[in-house]
């Protein structure tokens, strides 16, 4: 949701709207509810300002447990759906664990999250932009040169809702089955290591 300026500074001045946010962040860190931490996260970013070591220690958290989420799937061998919000939150935090790594130009940590992110949601249209995020990775394209080439900016904009990329420039199928056979090699890579 998109706040005004006026209405940013009357949370920010609302004693019981921060009351119940330090409740909640309080709640949601003793019982890593992942939906709560990033309540509390997104509202301390929308504010721009506040305490660094605050807002680290929540995405830590989230982080932390996002991981485990992915390991306990990776151990069931079951999908996250976007439709359950805990998965929906899960899959939110390590997209943006992989795009911090892919904005570093750290392909190869990228690489691991990006092909998790293609095969273990029970969603074809996520599954297809994680895999063109992938081949950016596995080509080495930096993040702006990506965003730049292949996202359609003004799609994304107007879906305040989305938490990931997901919406392409038309020439971004191309490139996904121009290197299609990229992915095939990743994907061996995952398997040969599963064995």
């Amino acid at each position: 949701m998109n706040y005004s300026k006026e209405e940013i500074v009357e949370l920010q001045n609302d004693p019981s709207f921060l009351d119940k946010l330090n409740e909640m962040e309080k709640s949601g860190l003793e019982d890593k509810n992942l939906v709560s931490l990033y309540d509390v996260l997104d509202s301390l970013l929308l504010f721009q300002e506040g305490n660094s070591e605050r807002i680290n220690k929540i995405y830590e958290v989230i982080l932390e447990e996002a991981l485990h989420n992915l390991k306990k799937r990776l151990e069931n061998e079951t999908l996250f759906s976007l439709e359950n919000q805990i998965d929906h939150y899960t899959l939110r935090a390590i997209y943006e664990y992989g795009i911090d790594k892919y904005s570093k130009s750290l392909f190869t940590e990228a690489k691991e999250l990006f092909i998790m992110l293609s095969i273990l949601t029970d969603n074809s249209s996520f599954k297809g932009a994680m895999q063109i995020h992938l081949v950016a990775v596995l080509k080495e394209i930096s993040l702006s040169d990506f965003i730049e080439e292949y996202i359609d900016l003004e799609e994304l904009e107007k879906d305040e809702d989305s938490f990931f990329m997901l919406y392409f420039k038309d020439n971004a199928n191309s490139f996904l089955h121009e290197n299609s056979e990229l992915i095939r090699s990743a994907m061996r890579e995952v398997r040969e290591l599963k064995l």
